[in-house]
């Protein structure tokens, strides 16, 4: 009986283990090799993915060290050379719900395998302005797939997926702005 019972007990625990795994894609990274020599002022959009992400992308920019300085919150009067707008359109799609029968069905042998997912598509736009001219705008979308086992915690998973989505988003305007180095430069006069 004592066998049977410590026999149940470890098929529970490797099952509810095999429930709790996370596949959620390594962050980006990035330094600049040299900041570019522009001091901007940051306007946030005022949309609902702007306010979530907008923050966190701009910390993000001040890490890498991408412009000689960056201020945000942007107040008319301060000393700078321009300003950028960052907009942020997108959102996280979910699916996967029926993944829990299908474990069941499989007495949990499934469930290493199979979970909810969600798919992450976000769109950012940073607009580059001195004074009332525009000198530049640089767009970026990003795609992330997270999926995560039943007993997972939702809101690591969660928390994790929106880290992701802000390094990529960050990362790859980075990347855009760095090639852009000499005609950014130029556009500000620097």
């Amino acid at each position: 009986m004592k066998q049977h019972r410590s026999g149940l007990l470890f098929l529970m625990m490797l099952t509810f283990c095999g429930c709790a795994w996370q596949r959620i894609p390594v962050p980006p990274q990035y330094s600049a090799s040299a900041p570019i020599p522009i001091r901007l002022g940051i306007i946030l959009d005022e949309s609902q993915s702007t306010a979530y992400y907008g923050p966190g992308i701009i910390n993000l920019r001040k890490e890498m060290k991408l412009f000689e300085s960056i201020i945000y919150p942007y107040r008319k009067g301060d000393i700078l050379d321009g300003v950028m707008k960052l907009s942020i359109k997108g959102g996280w799609k979910g699916s996967g719900r029926g993944a829990g029968v299908l474990i069941g069905l499989t007495l949990g042998l499934a469930s290493a395998g199979v979970g909810p997912s969600m798919t992450g598509v976000h769109y950012a736009t940073a607009v580059l302005s001195k004074g009332a001219t525009e000198t530049g705008k640089y767009t970026v979308h990003v795609e992330s797939n997270v999926t995560w086992g039943m007993a997972a915690n939702t809101t690591e998973v969660s928390n994790k997926s929106d880290d992701l989505q802000r390094r990529k988003i960050a990362v790859e305007m980075a990347k855009k702005f760095e090639a852009d180095r000499t005609l950014i430069i130029k556009a500000f006069g620097k």
